[in-house]
């Protein structure tokens, strides 16, 4: 059932009890000014007997509650029966809506980490990865010499600037044991391209 099924319907059941109970508390009314009682004093009176207009609302809710959770636990249980008589099928069954689920998630969590959350830089939506592509390689793309970054960033005039980084493993020894690191080596104005600052010290200069 649609939820916006689900609140019309909702909607419809309560104004059915709303005049479900203004109908029943009219009839009290009229029987008390028939029986000589003057139209306040009868009013009241109902309204006495009835215990609140709102708390009959409730007391009424309450009964629909207990008849939807029996509802569903009889639902619940001829699952269970139909689960325990059809093993293999339940399996199958089981098994498919694993793996929609699974592809749907893998599917969102992708799309929500490439186009809906925005990276951490300033103005990440102006960064681009730019390739070398060569048809005439087994793997066509390929890694980017320093001097050819250097070449096309001289030759650039839409971009801001253009910068490059190389990522090895390395181990750190200075320890007393040694831990592998990742290790960034980066071109120049890679952290003006990133809009970044060190966290301590100072950027690279043109020499370094």
């Amino acid at each position: 059932m649609k939820w916006i099924d689900f609140f019309a319907r909702k909607s419809k059941v309560e104004r059915e009890l709303e005049s479900e109970i203004g109908f029943h508390l009219e009839s009290v009314i009229r029987e008390k000014m028939a029986a000589g009682v003057p139209e306040k004093a009868a009013r009241r009176e109902a309204l006495i007997e009835f215990g609140g207009a709102e708390q009959t609302k409730e007391d009424c809710r309450q009964v629909h509650r207990v008849a939807s959770i029996e509802n569903t636990w009889s639902n619940l249980k001829s699952a269970a029966r139909f689960l325990r008589k059809s093993p293999g099928f339940s399996l199958t069954v089981i098994l498919t809506l694993a793996l929609g689920i699974g592809a749907n998630s893998a599917v969102f969590s992708a799309i929500d980490t490439i186009l809906l959350r925005p990276l951490p830089f300033a103005d990440a939506n102006e960064l681009v990865v730019l390739h070398q592509h060569n048809r005439t390689r087994k793997n066509p793309r390929g890694l980017l010499a320093p001097r050819r970054l250097e070449e096309w960033n001289k030759q650039n005039s839409t971009l801001q600037a253009i910068s490059g980084w190389y990522t090895e493993n390395v181990s750190e020894s200075s320890g007393a044991l040694p831990e592998r690191l990742l290790r960034a080596d980066v071109a120049p104005r890679f952290l003006q391209v990133l809009g970044v600052r060190p966290a301590l010290g100072r950027d690279f200069t043109q020499a370094e």
